[in-house]
Protein backbone atom coordinates (compact mmCIF):
# COMPACT_ATOMS: atom_id res chain seq x y z
CA UNK A 1 0.00 0.00 0.00
CA UNK A 2 2.65 2.44 0.34
CA UNK A 3 2.36 5.00 2.90
CA UNK A 4 -0.01 3.52 5.81
CA UNK A 5 -3.09 5.15 5.54
CA UNK A 6 -5.19 6.30 8.38
CA UNK A 7 -8.81 5.44 8.54
CA UNK A 8 -11.12 7.00 10.81
CA UNK A 9 -14.79 5.45 11.12
CA UNK A 10 -17.15 7.98 13.24
CA UNK A 11 -20.58 6.89 14.56
CA UNK A 12 -22.94 8.79 17.40
CA UNK A 13 -25.83 6.11 17.59
CA UNK A 14 -24.38 2.75 16.99
CA UNK A 15 -22.71 1.26 19.54
CA UNK A 16 -18.70 0.85 19.10
CA UNK A 17 -18.77 -2.75 18.32
CA UNK A 18 -21.53 -2.92 15.92
CA UNK A 19 -21.20 -5.34 13.53
CA UNK A 20 -21.64 -3.27 9.87
CA UNK A 21 -18.81 -0.75 11.41
CA UNK A 22 -16.83 -2.79 13.76
CA UNK A 23 -17.10 -6.39 12.94
CA UNK A 24 -17.04 -5.97 9.14
CA UNK A 25 -15.74 -2.65 7.50
CA UNK A 26 -13.27 -1.62 10.08
CA UNK A 27 -11.68 -5.32 10.63
CA UNK A 28 -11.69 -5.73 6.76
CA UNK A 29 -9.61 -2.29 6.53
CA UNK A 30 -7.64 -3.44 9.08
CA UNK A 31 -6.64 -6.69 7.72
CA UNK A 32 -5.92 -4.81 4.44
CA UNK A 33 -3.01 -2.69 6.16
CA UNK A 34 -5.12 0.36 7.35
CA UNK A 35 -4.49 2.12 10.45
CA UNK A 36 -8.19 2.00 11.74
CA UNK A 37 -9.20 4.46 14.59
CA UNK A 38 -13.35 4.30 15.13
CA UNK A 39 -15.11 6.98 17.77
CA UNK A 40 -18.18 5.95 18.97
CA UNK A 41 -19.87 5.89 22.75
CA UNK A 42 -18.03 4.00 25.03
CA UNK A 43 -13.84 3.62 26.67
CA UNK A 44 -11.31 3.78 24.74
CA UNK A 45 -9.19 0.88 23.88
CA UNK A 46 -7.34 -1.65 21.51
CA UNK A 47 -9.41 -4.31 20.67
CA UNK A 48 -8.32 -6.64 17.70
CA UNK A 49 -5.65 -4.29 16.04
CA UNK A 50 -8.38 -0.98 15.84
CA UNK A 51 -8.01 2.02 17.82
CA UNK A 52 -11.27 2.44 19.82
CA UNK A 53 -12.11 6.20 20.53
CA UNK A 54 -14.17 6.28 23.62
CA UNK A 55 -16.08 9.50 24.19
CA UNK A 56 -18.24 8.52 27.21
CA UNK A 57 -21.64 7.28 28.04
CA UNK A 58 -24.38 7.89 25.06
CA UNK A 59 -26.85 9.82 25.83
CA UNK A 60 -30.39 8.39 26.45
CA UNK A 61 -32.28 11.63 24.76
CA UNK A 62 -32.11 11.99 20.90
CA UNK A 63 -31.78 15.60 21.36
CA UNK A 64 -28.53 15.25 23.42
CA UNK A 65 -26.68 12.92 21.13
CA UNK A 66 -27.68 14.27 17.70
CA UNK A 67 -26.54 18.23 19.49
CA UNK A 68 -23.71 17.48 22.07
CA UNK A 69 -22.67 13.91 21.39
CA UNK A 70 -22.36 14.40 17.77
CA UNK A 71 -20.17 17.56 17.92
CA UNK A 72 -17.98 15.40 20.71
CA UNK A 73 -17.57 12.77 18.20
CA UNK A 74 -16.75 15.12 15.48
CA UNK A 75 -14.26 17.01 17.81
CA UNK A 76 -12.46 13.42 19.14
CA UNK A 77 -12.18 12.33 15.19
CA UNK A 78 -10.76 15.50 14.08
CA UNK A 79 -7.81 15.39 16.75
CA UNK A 80 -6.55 11.92 15.16
CA UNK A 81 -6.02 14.10 12.02
CA UNK A 82 -6.17 10.91 9.97
CA UNK A 83 -6.54 10.73 6.02
CA UNK A 84 -10.39 9.29 5.79
CA UNK A 85 -13.19 10.24 7.57
CA UNK A 86 -16.18 7.47 6.95
CA UNK A 87 -19.37 8.70 9.05
CA UNK A 88 -22.31 6.37 9.96
CA UNK A 89 -25.36 8.94 11.49
CA UNK A 90 -27.47 11.59 9.38
CA UNK A 91 -26.52 13.77 12.52
CA UNK A 92 -23.30 13.74 11.47
CA UNK A 93 -23.42 15.31 8.22
CA UNK A 94 -22.82 18.81 9.07
CA UNK A 95 -19.45 17.74 10.49
CA UNK A 96 -18.96 15.85 7.29
CA UNK A 97 -19.11 19.33 5.84
CA UNK A 98 -16.16 20.22 8.30
CA UNK A 99 -14.17 17.47 7.59
CA UNK A 100 -14.45 17.92 3.94
CA UNK A 101 -13.05 22.00 3.98
CA UNK A 102 -10.54 20.62 6.16
CA UNK A 103 -8.98 18.92 2.96
CA UNK A 104 -9.57 14.94 4.45
CA UNK A 105 -11.48 12.52 1.91
CA UNK A 106 -15.03 11.92 3.09
CA UNK A 107 -17.62 8.88 3.30
CA UNK A 108 -20.84 8.84 4.29
CA UNK A 109 -22.52 5.71 4.87
CA UNK A 110 -26.30 5.79 4.87
CA UNK A 111 -27.37 2.32 6.77
CA UNK A 112 -31.08 3.67 5.32
CA UNK A 113 -33.36 5.38 3.07
CA UNK A 114 -33.71 8.39 6.36
CA UNK A 115 -36.08 11.08 4.13
CA UNK A 116 -38.73 7.82 3.88
CA UNK A 117 -37.47 6.49 7.72
CA UNK A 118 -38.50 10.19 9.13
CA UNK A 119 -42.44 9.95 7.68
CA UNK A 120 -42.71 6.72 10.44
CA UNK A 121 -40.99 8.27 13.37
CA UNK A 122 -43.53 8.53 15.87
CA UNK A 123 -41.87 10.81 17.97
CA UNK A 124 -41.91 13.65 15.30
CA UNK A 125 -45.92 14.56 14.94
CA UNK A 126 -47.67 13.01 12.23
CA UNK A 127 -48.43 16.73 10.27
CA UNK A 128 -44.80 17.67 10.62
CA UNK A 129 -42.92 14.56 9.24
CA UNK A 130 -43.74 15.38 5.52
CA UNK A 131 -41.86 18.93 6.04
CA UNK A 132 -38.89 17.25 8.40
CA UNK A 133 -38.38 14.58 5.43
CA UNK A 134 -38.38 17.36 2.59
CA UNK A 135 -36.01 19.62 4.53
CA UNK A 136 -33.88 16.82 5.55
CA UNK A 137 -33.47 15.64 1.97
CA UNK A 138 -32.41 18.75 0.58
CA UNK A 139 -29.30 19.17 3.52
CA UNK A 140 -28.47 16.05 2.68
CA UNK A 141 -28.52 16.48 -1.00
CA UNK A 142 -26.38 19.38 -0.08
CA UNK A 143 -23.94 17.48 1.89
CA UNK A 144 -23.11 14.21 -0.03
CA UNK A 145 -22.64 16.41 -2.90
CA UNK A 146 -19.38 17.92 -1.20
CA UNK A 147 -18.23 14.21 0.17
CA UNK A 148 -16.13 12.07 -2.09
CA UNK A 149 -18.19 9.16 -1.66
CA UNK A 150 -22.00 7.45 -0.23
CA UNK A 151 -21.99 3.89 0.53
CA UNK A 152 -25.38 2.43 1.16
CA UNK A 153 -26.50 -0.79 2.32
CA UNK A 154 -28.89 -1.39 -0.36
CA UNK A 155 -29.07 -1.04 -4.22
CA UNK A 156 -32.87 1.09 -2.99
CA UNK A 157 -31.11 2.93 -1.03
CA UNK A 158 -28.21 3.62 -3.38
CA UNK A 159 -30.79 4.32 -6.32
CA UNK A 160 -31.80 7.81 -3.93
CA UNK A 161 -28.38 8.77 -4.69
CA UNK A 162 -28.17 8.75 -7.82
CA UNK A 163 -27.92 12.60 -9.18
CA UNK A 164 -27.23 13.44 -5.75
CA UNK A 165 -23.16 12.23 -4.87
CA UNK A 166 -20.57 11.93 -6.85
CA UNK A 167 -19.50 8.25 -6.34
CA UNK A 168 -21.90 5.69 -4.98
CA UNK A 169 -21.35 2.18 -3.89
CA UNK A 170 -23.74 -0.26 -2.50
CA UNK A 171 -22.01 -2.55 0.66
CA UNK A 172 -24.69 -4.94 1.33
CA UNK A 173 -25.11 -5.80 5.34
CA UNK A 174 -24.26 -9.50 4.51
CA UNK A 175 -22.90 -11.80 7.13
CA UNK A 176 -19.23 -12.90 8.21
CA UNK A 177 -19.43 -16.64 7.59
CA UNK A 178 -16.92 -17.27 10.25
CA UNK A 179 -19.10 -14.49 12.43
CA UNK A 180 -22.60 -16.95 12.18
CA UNK A 181 -21.61 -20.54 13.34
CA UNK A 182 -23.62 -22.85 11.22
CA UNK A 183 -25.64 -24.55 13.79
CA UNK A 184 -25.56 -28.92 13.33
CA UNK A 185 -27.76 -29.51 16.45
CA UNK A 186 -30.60 -31.94 14.98
CA UNK A 187 -33.39 -30.40 14.33
CA UNK A 188 -35.37 -33.39 16.83
CA UNK A 189 -33.12 -32.73 19.66
CA UNK A 190 -33.63 -28.77 20.26
CA UNK A 191 -36.33 -27.02 21.98
CA UNK A 192 -40.22 -25.98 20.19
CA UNK A 193 -38.46 -22.47 19.90
CA UNK A 194 -39.07 -19.40 17.19
CA UNK A 195 -36.42 -17.09 17.54
CA UNK A 196 -35.98 -13.23 16.63
CA UNK A 197 -33.08 -11.00 17.03
CA UNK A 198 -32.98 -7.24 16.35
CA UNK A 199 -34.80 -4.15 17.59
CA UNK A 200 -38.11 -4.89 19.33
CA UNK A 201 -41.66 -2.51 18.40
CA UNK A 202 -44.52 -2.76 16.47
CA UNK A 203 -42.88 -2.09 12.78
CA UNK A 204 -40.90 -4.72 13.13
CA UNK A 205 -43.63 -6.75 14.35
CA UNK A 206 -43.73 -7.36 17.76
CA UNK A 207 -47.20 -7.35 18.33
CA UNK A 208 -48.04 -10.21 15.02
CA UNK A 209 -45.31 -12.27 16.58
CA UNK A 210 -46.85 -12.27 20.02
CA UNK A 211 -50.28 -12.47 18.61
CA UNK A 212 -48.44 -15.39 16.81
CA UNK A 213 -47.71 -17.49 19.86
CA UNK A 214 -49.97 -16.75 22.03
CA UNK A 215 -51.74 -19.97 23.08
CA UNK A 216 -49.59 -22.61 20.70
CA UNK A 217 -49.04 -25.88 22.99
CA UNK A 218 -45.60 -26.41 23.95
CA UNK A 219 -44.06 -23.40 21.83
CA UNK A 220 -42.11 -20.43 23.35
CA UNK A 221 -40.53 -17.40 21.07
CA UNK A 222 -37.46 -16.07 21.94
CA UNK A 223 -36.58 -12.85 21.27
CA UNK A 224 -33.45 -10.82 21.87
CA UNK A 225 -32.50 -6.85 21.17
CA UNK A 226 -33.30 -3.39 22.88
CA UNK A 227 -36.64 -2.34 23.21
CA UNK A 228 -38.39 -0.06 25.14
CA UNK A 229 -39.81 -0.16 28.44
CA UNK A 230 -43.49 -0.75 27.51
CA UNK A 231 -42.91 -2.94 25.65
CA UNK A 232 -40.64 -5.13 27.76
CA UNK A 233 -42.91 -4.83 30.36
CA UNK A 234 -45.51 -6.90 27.91
CA UNK A 235 -43.36 -9.67 26.59
CA UNK A 236 -41.64 -10.44 29.55
CA UNK A 237 -45.40 -10.98 31.35
CA UNK A 238 -45.94 -13.12 28.88
CA UNK A 239 -45.91 -17.31 29.05
CA UNK A 240 -44.98 -17.90 25.89
CA UNK A 241 -42.13 -15.22 25.58
CA UNK A 242 -38.72 -15.97 26.78
CA UNK A 243 -37.08 -12.21 26.29
CA UNK A 244 -33.00 -12.69 26.67
CA UNK A 245 -32.28 -8.73 26.28
CA UNK A 246 -29.32 -7.48 24.03
CA UNK A 247 -26.84 -10.33 23.89
CA UNK A 248 -23.47 -10.19 22.12
CA UNK A 249 -22.45 -12.79 19.25
CA UNK A 250 -21.18 -15.66 21.20
CA UNK A 251 -25.06 -15.81 22.89
CA UNK A 252 -27.27 -14.77 19.77
CA UNK A 253 -25.63 -17.97 18.01
CA UNK A 254 -26.41 -19.65 20.88
CA UNK A 255 -29.74 -18.84 20.69
CA UNK A 256 -29.72 -19.62 17.09
CA UNK A 257 -28.37 -23.38 17.59
CA UNK A 258 -31.86 -23.75 19.80
CA UNK A 259 -34.13 -22.70 17.80
CA UNK A 260 -36.26 -24.17 15.21
CA UNK A 261 -36.69 -21.35 12.73
CA UNK A 262 -36.24 -17.45 12.83
CA UNK A 263 -39.01 -14.80 12.42
CA UNK A 264 -38.09 -11.39 10.41
CA UNK A 265 -41.87 -9.89 10.15
CA UNK A 266 -41.30 -6.44 9.27
CA UNK A 267 -44.38 -4.71 8.93
CA UNK A 268 -44.81 -3.30 5.22
CA UNK A 269 -43.55 -0.04 5.29
CA UNK A 270 -42.30 1.22 2.18
CA UNK A 271 -38.56 1.00 2.89
CA UNK A 272 -39.12 -1.79 4.66
CA UNK A 273 -40.41 -3.88 1.27
CA UNK A 274 -36.89 -3.10 -0.29
CA UNK A 275 -34.62 -3.52 2.66
CA UNK A 276 -32.64 -6.56 3.03
CA UNK A 277 -32.33 -7.34 7.04
CA UNK A 278 -29.28 -8.74 8.27
CA UNK A 279 -31.05 -10.50 10.58
CA UNK A 280 -32.84 -12.87 7.73
CA UNK A 281 -29.05 -13.39 6.25
CA UNK A 282 -27.77 -14.64 9.80
CA UNK A 283 -30.94 -16.77 9.92
CA UNK A 284 -30.25 -18.54 6.85
CA UNK A 285 -25.68 -18.28 7.71
CA UNK A 286 -26.74 -20.24 10.93
CA UNK A 287 -29.41 -22.73 8.96
CA UNK A 288 -32.47 -21.92 10.61
CA UNK A 289 -35.43 -21.88 7.80
CA UNK A 290 -37.32 -18.20 7.71
CA UNK A 291 -40.17 -17.06 8.35
CA UNK A 292 -40.27 -13.59 6.36
CA UNK A 293 -42.84 -11.08 5.27
CA UNK A 294 -43.88 -11.52 2.03
CA UNK A 295 -42.67 -8.62 0.36
CA UNK A 296 -41.72 -8.74 -3.50
CA UNK A 297 -37.65 -8.86 -2.96
CA UNK A 298 -37.61 -11.27 0.20
CA UNK A 299 -39.76 -13.88 -1.94
CA UNK A 300 -37.66 -14.27 -4.39
CA UNK A 301 -34.81 -14.71 -2.01
CA UNK A 302 -36.41 -16.64 -0.14
CA UNK A 303 -38.31 -19.12 -2.59
CA UNK A 304 -35.59 -18.94 -5.33
CA UNK A 305 -33.47 -20.64 -2.41
CA UNK A 306 -35.95 -22.77 -0.56
CA UNK A 307 -35.19 -21.28 2.80
CA UNK A 308 -37.94 -20.64 4.12
CA UNK A 309 -41.88 -19.47 3.90
CA UNK A 310 -43.08 -15.98 3.20
CA UNK A 311 -45.98 -14.75 5.25
CA UNK A 312 -48.43 -11.68 5.25
CA UNK A 313 -46.86 -10.05 8.26
CA UNK A 314 -49.79 -8.10 9.22
CA UNK A 315 -51.72 -11.67 9.29
CA UNK A 316 -50.65 -13.45 12.92
CA UNK A 317 -52.89 -15.77 11.83
CA UNK A 318 -50.46 -16.75 8.59
CA UNK A 319 -47.58 -16.28 10.67
CA UNK A 320 -48.77 -19.12 13.09
CA UNK A 321 -49.53 -21.53 10.55
CA UNK A 322 -45.78 -21.43 9.15
CA UNK A 323 -44.74 -21.37 12.81
CA UNK A 324 -46.82 -24.90 13.30
CA UNK A 325 -45.58 -25.89 10.14
CA UNK A 326 -42.33 -25.65 10.99
CA UNK A 327 -42.37 -26.58 14.53
CA UNK A 328 -43.90 -29.92 13.77
CA UNK A 329 -41.64 -30.79 10.84
CA UNK A 330 -38.06 -31.08 11.91
CA UNK A 331 -37.06 -32.87 8.49
CA UNK A 332 -38.10 -29.83 6.43
CA UNK A 333 -36.60 -26.93 9.03
CA UNK A 334 -33.24 -29.27 8.01
CA UNK A 335 -33.92 -28.90 4.21
CA UNK A 336 -34.71 -25.35 4.43
CA UNK A 337 -31.70 -24.55 7.09
CA UNK A 338 -29.26 -26.48 4.90
CA UNK A 339 -30.67 -24.50 1.05
CA UNK A 340 -29.92 -21.17 3.40
CA UNK A 341 -26.60 -21.71 4.24
CA UNK A 342 -25.92 -22.74 1.07
CA UNK A 343 -26.80 -19.40 -0.62
CA UNK A 344 -25.18 -17.38 1.91
CA UNK A 345 -21.74 -19.74 1.26
CA UNK A 346 -22.58 -19.01 -2.59
CA UNK A 347 -23.85 -15.71 -2.48
CA UNK A 348 -25.16 -13.23 0.08
CA UNK A 349 -22.27 -12.76 2.21
CA UNK A 350 -19.60 -10.62 3.24
CA UNK A 351 -16.44 -11.69 1.43
CA UNK A 352 -17.59 -9.81 -2.14
CA UNK A 353 -19.01 -7.02 -0.20
CA UNK A 354 -15.37 -6.60 1.67
CA UNK A 355 -13.90 -6.45 -2.23
CA UNK A 356 -15.95 -3.39 -2.81
CA UNK A 357 -15.00 -1.80 0.47
CA UNK A 358 -10.92 -1.87 -0.34
CA UNK A 359 -11.70 -1.07 -3.69
CA UNK A 360 -13.61 2.03 -2.82
CA UNK A 361 -11.00 2.90 -0.42
CA UNK A 362 -8.23 2.83 -2.96
CA UNK A 363 -9.75 4.28 -5.48
CA UNK A 364 -10.30 7.24 -3.10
Amino acid sequence: MGKIIKVCHMTSAHNWNDVRIFMKMCHSLSDAGYDVYLVAAGDSKICEGIHIIGCGEKPVGRKARMGGFAKKIYQRAKELDCDVYHFHDPELLPYGIKLKKAGKVVIFDSHEDVPEQIMSKYWIPAPLRWIVSKMYKAYESYAVSKFDAVVTATPAIAEKFVGRAKNVVVINNYPKLDDIVFQEKPFGNRNQTICYAGGIDEIRGIYVMLQAINGMPGAKLVLAGPCEDAIKNIITENEYVQYLGVLGRYEINCMYGDALAGLVVLQPLDRYKVSQPIKMYEYMAAGLPVIASDFTLWKQIIEDSGCGICVNPTDASEVRKACVRLLANPDLCKKMGLAGRKCVEEKYNWVVEEKKLLKLYKLL
